[in-house]
């Protein structure tokens, strides 16, 4: 109590001393221990268009000045602008702080340098080669074991141009500021009270260091101790109570380092608790999840066409004896768990190289989509004659003893996963999104219960004789059924032609088309090699050689960089904008409600919202009649901005539907499957109206 009040006494007679300091116009010409300059993001300015400047501090080594909350002690760095009229300036962006102690007192500032930024906004009727002149008086408290306020003019002349000219010269410093600055937390935090104890609970693990600066002052004591704690993927952060008695909303900046560097969130903290994610009766709620994800993924619509495939394989089964199709379903099952293991053991390894990756994250590399492409495009050929791998396949008699039929079962079973990856099923979001929380075998068991309820519907078809006599007997048909499964597949390769194009271009549009040519090419050769003798050992050297060059051309696609995706008619139909997160938080400052759809090109489930909801004329009415920004956080690309807010949520893929409310309420995540009477009715509930 004593070391507050004597801090509350000390900032108000630095105050005095500050402003007496400032009208001494010696002093407040000549700072002896910050030098301070206004700089520009832009060369010249563009009429009406908003700028950047900055004011950059450099500080004397040993000497810090303070944030916006100074802690203890201090007084914020200030701007007090002289703009000529029709210039507008935004307030001043502050990059998180550190910990200053002083004997008793903890404060909040920066020492060396710190860069604050400012938006300034020009009006539509300046005149080109003419200049803007930016003028602002600049203070601040400098502090080492003495304090001393300064105070200084900072000018900047700026062209006016037709269009604004980029200043590289500052281009790395803004970046680098901007990086430090604090973004929405992509989670709900929320806190509790015990005696003289806070408790903030965030859904986050792997926290190595975290620190709490609250915006308003008497909400924690700043000099005492904050204890951090993991729970599984709950991390905590307790801290000493301050001076104020009720407390609704705990706001501030909240400072996390993990494995993947140092990042900063704003955020308010509501009064509840959040589940711990330790003990073996959650990771069986886990595992429980991830079985029942894995069932629901069978009727996704990503995987229906490998599944129309093994119905026709089912039909032709029942010829065969009950030995043989138990090993099939053995054989399928331990495909589908083989590739599991190597998704989940990819992912993790690659997360714990630090690595941004969620569920599908193959389909984000342009050449996985293309070499899909091919198998898929590979496997509705099979299926329309032009060639045949095993021509007894279909054929009365043909048994599964040889080693061709199981190896057959067993790729089958791969296929059907690798084509399952696009899909997100209910239950499976929350398992994947726990999984990659956990250490690494229990992880592995959660991909592994996946795989489990993905194989087994086939597998106990294929040990339960009872239930394969309601699938129709074999016969003619089936080879006319056998024509007609092609089509949901050459259906599937043009999807992800056209999800190739999204990410690469028309460019890699190309590549993908010369790549199906070839691979028809390809097809035919063999497919006549199989019906004549002669030349056959010709014809299959030469589909060899074909297929080889087809595997090159992933190495043809354009790089990562070279393309950048844009939204469709469809999103610019829908008024979304872009996701980012200083967007986002820009919107929540102002006290908007924002929807943000997490999407990708590659999404079946995304597209179909997309497409039969959110497009709906009656859903973007109720989202304007309750003035709802809309951003879409599009994933089709790699980008860890996005991973990391999906990962925030307990989610590692899409979709994911989140609506933050007006004001500082937690966001809300909305169901992965919805309709247009389900989204008007959540408006309403959450919004009103």
């Amino acid at each position: 109590m004593y070391g507050r009040w004597l801090g509350l006494m000390l900032v108000g007679l630095l105050s005095l001393w500050g402003g007496l300091g400032m009208a001494v116009p010696a002093q407040a010409a000549s700072p002896r221990y910050v030098q301070a300059e206004l700089v520009s993001e832009v060369r010249t300015v563009q009429p009406g268009t908003p700028f950047w400047v900055g004011l950059q501090l450099q500080i004397t080594p040993g000497w810090h000045v303070y944030w916006q909350n100074p802690g203890d002690s201090g007084d914020r760095v200030r701007l007090n602008w002289q703009l000529p009229p029709g210039v507008t300036a935004g307030e001043l962006q502050w990059p998180y702080p550190q910990r200053f102690p002083v004997g008793p007192l903890m404060n909040f500032g920066y020492e060396n340098q710190v860069l604050l930024l400012s938006q300034i906004t020009p009006p539509a009727d300046l005149t080109p080669g003419q200049t803007l002149d930016l003028r602002a008086q600049a203070s601040w408290l400098v502090c080492q074991e003495d304090c001393i306020p300064e105070a200084t003019p900072v000018t900047l002349s700026l062209p006016i141009a037709s269009a604004a000219q980029p200043n590289p010269t500052v281009t790395n410093a803004f970046a680098q500021v901007r990086a430090q600055h604090p973004q929405p937390a992509p989670w709900s935090v929320v806190y509790g009270v015990d005696g003289e104890k806070l408790t903030l609970s965030l859904p986050v693990g792997g926290v190595k260091e975290a620190w709490f600066f609250p915006w308003a002052d008497g909400v924690i004591t700043y000099a005492s101790p904050q204890t951090l704690t993991s729970r599984g993927k709950v991390t905590e952060l307790t801290l000493q109570r301050g001076y104020q008695e009720h407390l609704t909303t705990v706001e501030g900046v909240l400072v996390l380092t993990t494995q993947r560097g140092t990042n900063a969130y704003t955020i308010q903290a509501q009064p509840g608790t959040l589940p711990t994610s330790g003990g073996m009766g959650n990771l069986g709620r886990i595992l429980g999840l991830g079985f029942l994800g894995g069932l629901v993924l069978n009727v996704m619509p990503c995987v229906l066409p490998i599944l129309s495939l093994k119905t026709l394989q089912l039909a032709d089964k029942m010829r065969q004896s009950p030995r043989q199709v138990r090993w099939g379903g053995v054989s399928y099952g331990a495909g589908v768990l083989v590739s599991f293991v190597a998704l989940a053991g990819g992912l993790l390894i690659l997360r714990g190289l630090g690595q941004q990756l969620g569920w599908g994250f193959q389909l984000q590399s342009p050449g996985m989509v293309l070499l899909l492409i091919y198998v898929l495009f590979g496997v509705a050929l099979n299926l329309s004659g032009v060639f045949q791998v095993g021509t007894g396949w279909l054929g009365v008699g043909q048994t599964l003893t040889e080693r061709p039929g199981y190896l057959g079962e067993f790729f089958t079973g791969v296929l059907a996963t690798v084509a399952a990856t696009p899909c997100t099923a209910p239950f499976m979001a929350t398992a994947i999104g726990a999984a990659l929380t956990l250490p690494p075998g229990a992880a592995m068991a959660v991909f592994i219960s996946l795989g489990v309820g993905f194989a087994l519907p086939y597998v106990a078809l294929c040990f339960v004789p009872a239930w394969r006599r309601w699938l129709p007997k074999p016969g003619a048909w089936m080879h006319t059924l056998q024509r007609l499964l092609a089509f949901p597949l050459y259906g599937a390769a043009a999807w992800l032609l056209w999800v190739l194009t999204l990410q690469t271009g028309t460019d890699g549009l190309a590549v993908g088309l010369l790549g199906l040519v070839l691979l028809g090419l390809a097809a035919w050769v063999y497919g006549q090699s199989q019906a004549q003798t002669a030349g056959r050992r010709l014809a299959i050297f030469s589909t060899l050689l074909i297929l080889s060059f087809c595997l090159t051309l992933p190495s043809w696609l354009p790089s990562s960089n070279a393309v950048v995706y844009t939204n469709t008619p469809d999103t610019q139909a829908a008024s979304w904008e872009p996701f980012t997160p200083s967007r986002l938080q820009e919107l929540r400052q102002q006290g908007q409600p924002v929807f943000v759809n997490f999407t990708a090109a590659w999404c079946v489930s995304c597209q179909v919202n997309e497409r039969l909801v959110f497009s709906q004329p009656e859903v973007q009415r109720a989202f304007s009649e309750r003035g709802v920004t809309l951003l879409k956080a599009d994933w089709t690309r790699r980008n860890p901005e996005i991973t990391q807010v999906l990962q925030g949520f307990g989610r590692s893929g899409v979709p994911l539907y989140v609506l933050y409310p007006r004001g500082n309420q937690p966001p809300v995540v909305w169901p992965s499957r919805l309709s247009p009477t389900q989204v008007t009715a959540l408006l309403s509930a959450q919004l009103g109206g």
